[in-house]
């Protein structure tokens, strides 16, 4: 069946997975379950988005690798397949360049989350890093929150240790607001980022559809 057919019968049900944004060739889409299978190979190969033995370095990100780790991810990218309200929504998005699935993105509210405050949060195969494709991925993320559903703040947290991630957050406007120790002792770094930060990074020319049945969905 047709990706974009998959797509709209599940923006039919989850109003989030109508979204879409393009800029320069890279386009964040709702995950079909084909895309998914196609990030749960990347998550199942060692070393495919994180060298062995820094998993550390990725919040929550773990050591399993093989068919445990698809199921993982699978059952978890499944799990953000739900309703969204005012006071709790998900919108994972796919990171499709080069007609290949590369990632997956995530902007999301949850209930005790101030009002107007998004979460972002996104990876990446491990050989498409490096690239300034995270960047790219995150100022699109942002066009959607900022551009068009209203937000007012965006946060994000990376483990200490984690300096790629870090670098694509101050690029993208965001800065340091605490720290914090998380599971097994890992510090995280959490930040932040304003409309008025990010317009002045605001990627020109992006393509954004989908957002009108969204904003229905967080006001009814």
């Amino acid at each position: 069946m047709d990706a974009d057919l998959l797509r709209a019968d599940l923006a039919a049900l989850y109003p989030q997975y109508g979204l879409r944004a393009a800029h320069a060739g890279t386009v964040l889409v709702g995950p079909t379950d084909e895309e998914l299978l196609e990030l749960a190979a990347v998550v199942a190969e060692p070393g495919g988005v994180v060298e062995p033995g820094r998993e550390g370095e990725l919040l929550g990100w773990p050591s399993d690798a093989g068919d445990v780790a698809a199921r993982r991810f699978l059952e978890g990218a499944w799990r953000l397949r739900e309703a969204p309200t005012a006071v709790r929504w998900r919108a994972p998005l796919a990171v499709i360049d080069g007609g290949r699935a590369l990632g997956l993105a995530v902007l999301s509210h949850d209930h005790h989350d101030p009002a107007g405050t998004v979460r972002t949060s996104s990876w990446l195969a491990r050989a498409e890093q490096g690239r300034g494709l995270g960047r790219r991925v995150r100022l699109m993320l942002l066009e959607l929150a900022f551009g068009h559903l209203g937000a007012a703040r965006a946060v994000t947290s990376a483990a200490e240790g984690n300096a790629a991630s870090l670098r694509v957050s101050q690029r993208c406007g965001y800065r340091e607001t605490h720290r914090g120790t998380g599971a097994g002792g890992v510090v995280e770094v959490h930040l932040a980022v304003t409309p008025a930060a990010w317009r002045r990074r605001r990627l020109p020319d992006v393509e954004v559809d989908g957002v009108d049945a969204v904003r229905a969905a967080l006001e009814g």
